[in-house]
């Protein structure tokens, strides 16, 4: 490993060392990653034609999940697509299935045989995360859905989906990173911060036509309804953008949008946690800020959310996402919150290998990046009451 500035101790450091070992010493510390896209395919290019390096993504997965295990982070965030929407048909993308074909019911086979590459894709990708072996948070892209059920998505990835109403499964959720410091270091400097610190994810396909029942589902209903109304080239070229302006341009079927009770839990999420002194970290698929990234990766709805998170600036340091691939960034000038697309695994030529530390200070982030993803350091002066 080579990684760059180091904060966390080793466990083989003395905990009778000067008090000013600990001065610098971040709150927290995570492993960041997104995009990995794995596939067991050859190298190919996206429908824009950027290059893809799908089987590379898996051994730089791995070399993160090393890194992280070194550094000891307090957690690891995946962003989403895990795996690629190719894995539903790896034999047209040039990979190979073993299918039986002395069977009698050798289409079922066939059939069996291309629903467990996505299966078996996703289990690799984990696999090659487990040499870290503490908490990975995960949310999910639309990738997952081109290959999986939300059901498997919460067996594989421990998401913990929840039943609406409407009888949808929707995967958002908050979880309160623990300090490791405090195991590390017997006495803690008076300097050292003492925050505390939530992590919130989002699901940003709680709104979308993938995986949701065309007959049953009244969340597909709703994303119908939102296409039909925004793009012209709905259905039949559900996710071309082409004759759209602008931030218009989200409005394509492999995006999706946050439903009203998700809205309500994030509102009062929020709130909580600004009752209870605690700040909070956004982690997406999708970005939120159109200044972020590509129109076309956008939520349907990202000006609601907006809306949301700008009331709560005194608590919300970041948000980060994936989904743009080429990352992106921009400082709200209404609230001061940083909004971060962080850079894909998927699109680094081997040997680069993509993927960021973050730590988390009482007046700063320091972004750690390494490979492609760009390294950066942001103030929280919004957060000043």
């Amino acid at each position: 490993m080579s990684p760059q500035t180091t904060y966390r101790r080793s466990s083989s450091s003395s905990a009778n060392e000067d008090d000013d070992s600990n001065i610098n010493l971040p709150a927290y510390t995570f492993g960041l990653l997104t995009d990995i896209q794995h596939a067991p395919i050859p190298d190919g290019h996206s429908y824009t034609g950027n290059a893809r390096y799908y089987r590379h993504a898996i051994e730089a997965a791995a070399y993160a999940a090393q890194h992280f295990q070194e550094e000891r982070v307090d957690c690891v965030v995946n962003l989403g697509d895990i795996i690629d929407g190719k894995c539903a048909d790896v034999q047209r993308w040039g990979g190979e299935v073993d299918i039986p074909t002395d069977s009698a019911e050798e289409q079922t086979n066939i059939d069996g045989a291309r629903i467990s590459v996505g299966h078996d894709a996703i289990d690799n990708v984990l696999q090659s995360l487990s040499v870290y072996r503490g908490r990975i948070l995960h949310t999910y892209g639309n990738h997952e859905l081109y290959n999986l059920s939300r059901d498997k998505l919460m067996e594989k990835l421990k998401i913990p989906f929840t039943m609406e109403d409407t009888g949808d499964l929707v995967g958002y959720y908050t979880y309160l990173i623990e300090n490791s410091n405090q195991k590390d270091v017997e006495k803690i400097s008076s300097s050292s911060p003492s925050m505390k610190l939530r992590a919130l994810v989002l699901d940003t396909y709680d709104l979308c036509l993938l995986d949701r029942c065309p007959d049953s589902s009244h969340k597909r209903h709703r994303a119908h309804e939102i296409l039909s109304a925004n793009n012209h080239n709905y259905p039949h070229e559900e996710n071309s953008p082409e004759g759209l302006e602008g931030v218009a341009r989200r409005f394509v079927a492999f995006n999706g949008g946050i439903d009203e009770p998700q809205l309500e839990w994030l509102h009062q999420t929020l709130q909580m946690a600004r009752e209870n002194e605690e700040k909070v970290i956004i982690f997406s698929h999708q970005p939120i800020h159109p200044g972020s990234t590509w129109p076309t990766c956008l939520v349907w709805n990202y000006d609601e959310v907006l809306d949301i998170l700008r009331s709560y600036k005194d608590v919300i340091i970041a948000s980060f996402s994936g989904h743009a691939h080429k990352g992106g960034y921009i400082r709200d000038e209404e609230s001061g919150i940083h909004f971060r697309s962080v850079e894909a695994v998927l699109e680094s030529s081997p040997p680069i290998r993509t993927y960021a530390i973050v730590d988390v200070f009482e007046n700063k982030l320091v972004i750690r990046g390494e490979g492609d993803c760009v390294s950066d350091v942001y103030d929280l002066d919004h957060m000043k009451k």
